[in-house]
């Protein structure tokens, strides 16, 4: 870490900060006392990301006479944050895309520290169920299965194409998907941004630097929200490139279920359109939306999560679920096929910080590092089924009814679920999977699946974020660097002719991205 001492200085100016830099001031005090405070282990850093608006920095601050204050700034916000025996911790309202924050420590002589670290807020990397997605420099990049439109190209393709009379190349390798800001003109047109992904299934939509939403793919059950309102008809038609959803804005955070989805509003409000068979979306009913409609009762979102059912986290560290509860995906202690079409809370007994959902499964990280989980179990996607354990003393029933702590880790700093299985995040910046492992979706030599996350995913270290589809897996490492595994189909894995199409890859295999 780059460390630079200056005179005394009236102001600090933090237009000078630079990123993971140190400026040191002497600001008057005790001229005895020329030493300034030193500031470590921020968290988070590196742009590793987050699926909650609300997040904890935290970090360790010392003085050798005595630390006066720790302040936190980003954008327009400066929080003062509580100091306990040289740990700090404060709460940011994160902005959709890239963050960067400033952590000032001053001593009783009026010395100064400074460092500056960055974050991301969304989803860089996302999968469904055999086609994937990355953002970089915000630009799409897509490939994979592409039989509902769903890699966004503008046509449909296969893998197994004639070249020669296909309307596209079959994208097996990451293929721009260039989107112009205005969709009524394609000349003199600015390409549009994007900070988000939410993919699933055939199904696939991104958020922009505007907070608006674009779907493509799939459109059963107006799943991409691209139908008019009060028609009294679902529109269910597929695209192939993606088509903005009108009168939607100020959209913070995207989450794909299967076959719905929510969205985010930066007032702390969520909407969700879609299937709305087990209410889902939330809104009182079971009847299908093909445009966005407001969750009933929930305020002070920060985070959402959608899967067969759907999941909120509000400021105070609550959550809430609504939907479909044939696995105990509600966590109230039973499984059934009821409508539950407004959110109920689940009780964690402490704040909630993080919340991932597979299919049937969901995983709750709480703002002590410790991991609850629930719902369907039959792979061990939540841990320690009789057919996979090896402590016969110690096994967990098909069906988790209510949050189980997970007795394996205590500081997990980030999970993720899809599917059938389980991720986390350690830190020591390791990723540990568990759960359903066919066809190699865990990224481990082991074969079968795993019923407690023992063993990390070899040589993928510093990961800054996942996105998991039903059989396979993506990674960004905080070099940029991308990984893929699992099953190989129709491009899925992004390795084009050196991949074999309907083959297991166990391993986390490099994927070549291209240069802008």
């Amino acid at each position: 870490m780059l460390i630079k001492k200056y005179l005394p200085l009236n102001t600090l100016s933090l237009g000078l900060l630079l990123t993971s830099s140190i400026m040191l001031t002497a600001c008057g005090g005790d001229s005895t006392d020329s030493t300034a405070p030193s500031i470590s282990n921020l968290h988070p850093n590196s742009n590793a990301v987050t699926q909650s608006r609300q997040v904890i920095i935290t970090g360790q601050a010392s003085d050798d006479v005595e630390l006066e204050s720790v302040v936190i700034m980003s954008e327009e916000q400066s929080i003062t944050a509580e100091i306990n025996d040289g740990s700090f911790s404060a709460t940011l309202e994160a902005s959709a895309g890239q963050n960067t924050y400033s952590v000032i420590a001053t001593d009783i002589s009026g010395n100064e520290t400074s460092s500056e670290e960055s974050f991301y807020f969304g989803a860089q990397a996302s999968a469904g169920g055999a086609h994937s997605a990355i953002i970089k420099n915000e630009r799409i990049y897509a490939w994979g299965r592409n039989n509902k439109g769903q890699a966004g190209i503008g046509a449909i393709t296969t893998i197994n194409d004639d070249p020669e009379t296909a309307s596209a190349a079959h994208p097996t390798t990451p293929t721009l998907i260039s989107v112009p800001s205005d969709t009524s003109s394609l000349i003199d047109s600015e390409e549009t941004h994007f900070v988000s992904l939410a993919f699933n299934q055939n199904a696939s939509s991104a958020l922009d630097v505007n907070g608006q939403v674009w779907s493509w793919g799939d459109g059963d059950d107006g799943q991409l929200g691209l139908g008019i309102a009060d028609d009294d008809l679902v529109d269910e038609t597929n695209y192939t490139s993606p088509q903005k959803i009108e009168n939607l804005s100020d959209i913070v955070s995207i989450s794909r279920g299967y076959d719905h989805m929510l969205l985010l509003k930066s007032d702390g409000t969520v909407l969700a359109f879609g299937d709305n068979s087990n209410g889902q979306l939330g809104d009182g009913s079971n009847l299908d939306q093909d445009t966005p409609v407001e969750v009933a009762g929930l305020t002070n979102i920060v985070q959402i999560s959608a899967a067969v059912s759907s999941y909120a986290i509000d400021t105070e560290g609550r959550l809430w679920a609504w939907g479909k509860n044939n696995y105990g995906q509600l966590a109230n202690g039973v499984s059934d096929s009821d409508v539950h079409s407004t959110p109920t809370e689940i009780n964690i007994g402490e704040p909630v910080i993080n919340v991932a959902s597979g299919k049937g499964h969901t995983l709750a990280l709480t703002s002590s590092g410790q991991v609850y989980a629930w719902g369907l179990n039959a792979s061990s996607q939540v841990g320690m089924n009789p057919s996979d354990a090896s402590d016969e003393d110690e096994v967990w029933d098909n069906y988790v009814l209510t949050p189980k702590l997970l007795p394996w880790f205590d500081d997990v700093v980030a999970i993720w679920a899809n599917g059938n299985q389980s991720f986390a995040q350690r830190s020591d910046g390791q990723i540990y999977p568990w759960g359903q492992n066919m066809l190699g979706t865990l990224g481990i030599e082991e074969d079968g699946n795993v019923a407690e996350p023992v063993s990390p995913i070899l040589e993928l270290e510093n990961v800054t974020d996942l996105g998991n589809g039903a059989l396979h897996t993506l990674a960004i490492r905080n070099d940029e660097a991308v990984f893929a595994w699992g099953w190989s189909f129709e491009g899925s894995l992004g390795g084009g002719e050196s991949v074999a199409n309907l083959w297991t890859y166990r391993l986390p295999l490099l994927v070549s991205m291209p240069e802008d």
